[in-house]
């Protein structure tokens, strides 16, 4: 009996090797990528509140591991918490990157966007401020949206999000945007976004970005994000498998 019940758990303990192999290495080849809808809200955050969380991130983050500047992995999934992962755009040029995101959390892409606060112009009130970030983006007259070559969105100007109020932010020394460390009291933000939802387990190249022929200005980023399980949830899966496999080799 000892022998047979050892058998078993070596076969559970096989099971849950095989199991965690394959979340992690197999993807999703079913699964698609999905745009939320212009305005949809995620955990309690309409788009344009979550563009706001997206500016104080990008702010946040020095001159190390950078998104906007590095494509690494460590770039990529540096400052990232919650719900929704954000993406980093560029400050004006092409990138190509490749990292992983959690297949579970949702994504906030940046086709062109902008940012205007008292930090860049101590004297200009809110709604100045406002006015300004209206008058440049409306100016915006391409933009970019895709997944595997084909289109995200059949008009992405319906996309645009603008930050529902004032909000602040704290800038880190060597941030990507050339702004002095310090903290803004009032900003302000407008532009085009996409909120993916969560891509589960698969590869996908992301191409997005926009451009305003008349300054000239554009940003277009190729990224290859593979969405892979959360660390925890990898944790919790081995633990629970093991468990089993535990309870399996227990002889009887």
């Amino acid at each position: 009996m000892k022998r047979t019940s050892m058998t078993r758990g070596a076969r559970a303990l096989a099971v849950a090797a095989t199991l965690t192999a394959a979340l992690l290495a197999v993807p999703t080849a079913e699964a698609a990528v999905t745009v939320l809808a212009p305005g949809s809200s995620v955990a309690g955050k309409t788009i344009g509140q979550w563009s706001e969380a997206w500016w104080q991130w990008a702010f946040s983050l020095d001159a190390i591991d950078n998104p906007f500047t590095d494509g690494s992995q460590a770039a990529a999934s540096n400052g990232q918490s919650g719900p929704v992962f954000f993406l980093a755009g560029t400050t004006g040029s092409t990138a190509t990157r490749s990292f992983n995101v959690p297949g579970d959390k949702y994504l906030l892409v940046p086709l062109i966007n902008l940012e205007l606060s008292d930090l860049e112009d101590p004297t200009a009130s809110a709604a100045h401020l406002r006015a300004m970030a209206t008058d440049i983006i409306d100016m915006v007259d391409s933009l970019t949206g895709k997944v595997d070559g084909i289109d995200l969105a059949a008009d992405l100007f319906l996309y645009r999000e603008a930050t529902p109020g004032t909000f602040s932010f704290v800038t880190a020394a060597g941030n990507a945007f050339g702004v002095i460390p310090g903290t803004a009291n009032v900003a302000v933000g407008d532009g085009y976004y996409l909120m993916l939802a969560p891509i589960g387990l698969g590869t996908y190249t992301l191409t997005y970005g926009g451009g305003i022929s008349t300054f000239p200005f554009a940003t277009e980023v190729e990224a290859t994000v593979t969405g892979v399980p959360e660390p925890a949830a990898l944790g919790l899966l081995a633990v629970g498998l093991i468990g089993l496999a535990w309870v399996r080799l227990r002889p009887v």
